[in-house]
């Protein structure tokens, strides 16, 4: 798990990586802690690599609020904490979809309620992929995805909250879905077995509530045994 702190203040960045450590270490989580002095140095160097960061929000060149919101530009998903003086400033925290909110002092009791309840949120993303729609870092639950299809270089997602497109290749998104939920079943459609009510063999269809998805002859074989054995049975 990557962890960016940013905070002008050396001694509380050093007492915060300790505090995160710790609780990592108690939870047997791996983590991967990067400290900045300022939003500035953040935001030129941002990545959309990180799973949380840690914001002091009264920073002298760039404050927290303002940094959040150069993140929100290019990455929605990435857990924003912000850390502050004042109790008011949670309110401005919505408009960049704060996470949470440490007040200083912080001291190891509430940082260790707080951060078990932060992981459970980066726990829940873990079955989620991260794509680039519009220039803008979008991550999707694998679970909402019903289908992807693919048109020249775009490819579009149907998920259960509605279609979006992007750029990208249909090998590039394969690689990085579950392999044992999706399955490749020509060369313009990749189906996610959760929502395949049935597979018609004769026909060579997929099924998925009111979409009807082809599989091509070559893959129809490997496609009847994978969703069988998704669905913990055996080929008969």
């Amino acid at each position: 798990m990557r962890i960016a702190i940013v905070d002008d203040h050396k001694e509380f960045r050093e007492r915060l990586v300790r505090y995160i450590e710790d609780n990592a270490a108690n939870l047997e989580i791996p983590v991967d802690i990067t400290c900045f002095a300022d939003g500035i140095e953040l935001v030129d160097r941002f990545q959309s690599s990180f799973d949380i960061i840690y914001l002091d929000v009264e920073m002298e060149f760039m404050d927290g609020m303002s940094t959040a919101k150069k993140i929100r530009e290019t990455d929605s998903e990435v857990l924003i904490v912000f850390i502050t003086n004042h109790a008011q400033v949670a309110i401005q925290g919505y408009s960049v979809e704060a996470s949470d909110f440490l007040l200083k002092p912080l001291n190891k009791f509430t940082f260790e309620e707080h951060f078990k309840k932060i992981i459970k949120k980066v726990k829940k993303q873990d079955d989620s992929i991260v794509v680039r729609v519009s220039g803008t870092v979008k991550r999707v639950d694998q679970h909402s995805i019903l289908y992807c299809e693919s048109q020249g270089h775009y490819i579009d997602f149907i998920t259960l909250n509605g279609r979006f497109t992007l750029i990208d290749s249909m090998k590039n998104i394969e690689e990085k879905l579950d392999p044992v939920r999706f399955f490749r079943c020509n060369n313009s459609y990749i189906i996610n077995f959760e929502h395949v009510e049935h597979i018609d063999k004769s026909a060579g269809t997929a099924h998925l509530g009111e979409h009807k998805i082809q599989i091509s002859r070559a893959r129809k074989k490997e496609c009847v045994e994978k969703f069988t054995h998704y669905l913990g049975g055996q080929v008969l």
